[in-house]
């Protein structure tokens, strides 16, 4: 029995055409880079992912669909190909492999685990030794083969303020999350392998990338909607001290208490601009120098966590939010939120600012993301397609 890894009905397609390997291609913003490659850039996109290839493709074009309009031709010039980033070659035979690596122009990763709170050896596994396997291929490409790699702004860790440069990739501060860590390190691979090698690559840190815009169940979220649909749970199921819906009474309230900083602030940016800016330096820009260029993704003015709060506190009628540095007391609702939102809450004390004087030079013409007002954090929370005035919430 022959089991099918790679698109052949799609192989020879443009022929012309440049070929992107791009990894975490369903992903919210692997999605969004592989649709803007094939719908405003005409490149041929070979999408690299787990499981069946039938499968696979399945799911990549719905992906990539959720973004606009594919058309024939784009999706002519998608192919796809199984693998994983976390074995050796890719998952694929060797001589898969080498085919593979004489095809590509480009190679996009943007694949990775970004579970906040996950556990420290499958965040490594996945963002490290991911992106090492990533970089052993590249090895296998033509000399002039760009490799574009897709960090995060959490590598700046643990500092508690100040101003970030784009050249800057410390451990000094340690880090936040154990997913700070592991992107830092794929970062410091990155590094490493283009000065062993002597050829550029391009990092890319994007902030917080986020949609105002309602997307299909089954399409990758971004943190702030995953981030809205924790807080919906809890709201509409109840917990330890919040009743459920249907056991609330009109006019209650409750007040809830965060380990956080009042001062504290998010760099969240819009996706369609984190999209335009990233293609515009990935695909666009030449980087002929042997070095890394690493570019901010991020919008000019940082959102406050208190604009975050008062987005709940405005959909959940009744509830307050108080930020307070540390407290012993926490009520059965406050240790429940402190456990179950413990990836958004590590982050609640951080004031970064983000130097993007390259990502600037290299975007020319590019309009700024507009200021993300109320309105644009509760459509990208997910609440304005919920019900107006919910019931409040009480604590018992």
């Amino acid at each position: 029995m022959i089991t099918l890894r790679f698109d052949l009905s799609y192989a020879f397609v443009h022929a012309d055409a440049v070929t992107v390997l791009i990894t975490g291609a369903t992903g919210f913003v692997g999605s969004r880079i592989a649709h803007a490659l094939l719908t405003t850039r005409d490149q041929r996109v070979i999408a690299l992912g787990r499981g069946d290839l039938v499968a696979l493709r399945r799911r990549v074009v719905a992906a990539v669909s959720v973004h606009g309009d594919m058309g024939a031709d784009a999706l002519r010039r998608l192919q796809c190909v199984t693998g994983d980033v976390t074995l050796p070659w890719l998952g694929l035979s060797p001589g898969m492999h080498t085919r593979l690596a004489d095809q590509v122009d480009a190679v996009w990763h943007c694949a990775g685990d970004i579970a906040l709170a996950g556990e420290r050896d499958r965040l490594f596994r996945v963002n490290a030794h991911g992106t090492a396997q990533v970089l052993a291929f590249v090895d296998r490409t033509r000399p002039g083969c760009r490799l574009v790699h897709v960090s995060t702004m959490a590598v700046a860790g643990d500092r508690p303020a100040g101003v970030v440069r784009e050249d800057d990739l410390t451990d000094a501060h340690g880090f936040v999350t154990h997913y700070d860590a592991s992107k830092y390190e794929a970062e410091q691979l990155v590094r490493g392998w283009s000065a062993d090698r002597g050829r550029p690559a391009v990092v890319l840190r994007p902030g917080v990338v986020a949609s105002d815009r309602p997307l299909p169940e089954t399409a990758a979220g971004h943190p702030l909607a995953l981030l809205g649909r924790m807080i919906e749970a809890v709201a509409s199921g109840g917990a330890p001290g919040i009743p459920a819906v249907a056991e609330r009474s009109s006019g209650a309230q409750v007040r809830l208490r965060l380990e956080a900083s009042s001062s504290a602030t998010f760099n969240i940016v819009p996706s369609d601009y984190a999209t335009e800016a990233m293609v515009r330096i990935g695909h666009d820009t030449p980087h002929e120098r042997a070095a890394v260029h690493t570019y901010h993704i991020v919008h000019h003015t940082p959102t406050r966590l208190a604009d975050l709060l008062s987005a709940f506190e405005d959909h959940y009628p009744g509830l307050r939010l108080e930020c307070a540095e540390r407290f012993d007391d926490a009520t059965p609702a406050e240790q429940f939120i402190a456990t179950h939102l413990t990836g958004f809450l590590s982050y609640c004390r951080l004031q970064h600012t983000f130097d993007r004087t390259r990502t600037l030079t290299a975007t020319p013409g590019l309009p700024e993301p507009a200021p993300l007002g109320a309105p644009f954090l509760k459509r990208a929370l997910g609440f304005e397609t919920r019900p107006a005035g919910s019931p409040a919430m009480s604590a018992s």
